[in-house]
């Protein structure tokens, strides 16, 4: 997924407040994001782990490191930065879209991850309810819970918001018919069992 386009509505409309840094810290923030944006993940991770080394504590170098580690499919390390930034600031509906998508493609992942990321999406949906990202997290999560009818409205609300919004989402797109398709499965699934032997 790519969640950069969150980030970015997230730092433009300030629905991301997160507590910043200054000398140093500062410059290495600036540098991260401007790498997490230009799809230099790897280079983005070593700019945002040093800055936590300086200042451990700093909220945006652990969102912005966590948004590389969902970049490169690193969720098992992007978790427990997202919980403990959804502790510090459980108002905020980027650090809740992120932590849901994160939950959900965690390895071994559990039904209750699907339900946790459907109420974390839900409730981040409730700030930022324009927000194509979210929408698309929404419908993922309930695609995982097996719930193929919200999921393919949550994917058709993502879709229509990010065409709105002139941007290409495939992944919106792709949700949409994948959800189509096991909507269609189940409901024949449910006619067949209906059929008399």
């Amino acid at each position: 997924m790519k969640i950069l386009a969150g980030i970015l509505i997230g730092l433009v409309s300030g629905t991301m407040v997160l507590a910043e840094g200054s000398g140093e810290v500062g410059t290495l923030l600036a540098s991260g994001r401007e790498n997490l944006m230009g799809g230099k993940y790897t280079e983005a991770v070593a700019l945002f782990e040093k800055a936590r080394t300086l200042d451990p504590t700093n909220q945006e170098a652990a969102f912005g490191l966590s948004a590389a580690f969902i970049e490169i499919k690193r969720y098992e390390e992007a978790v427990p930065l997202l919980e403990g930034l959804n502790k510090a600031v459980p108002d905020n509906p980027m650090v809740k879209n992120n932590l849901a998508w994160a939950l959900l493609h965690v390895k071994g992942s559990s039904s209750g991850a699907a339900a946790r990321a459907v109420k974390l999406a839900r409730s981040a949906l409730i700030d930022v309810p324009s927000d194509f990202s979210i929408w698309n997290t929404l419908g993922e999560a309930y695609y995982a819970a097996g719930d193929f009818e919200k999921a393919l409205r949550a994917a058709q609300s993502g879709l229509r918001l990010s065409r709105l919004a002139g941007v290409t989402n495939s992944s919106c797109g792709e949700l949409v018919s994948r959800c189509r398709k096991a909507a269609g499965a189940a409901s024949l699934g449910t006619m067949n069992s209906d059929r008399p032997e």
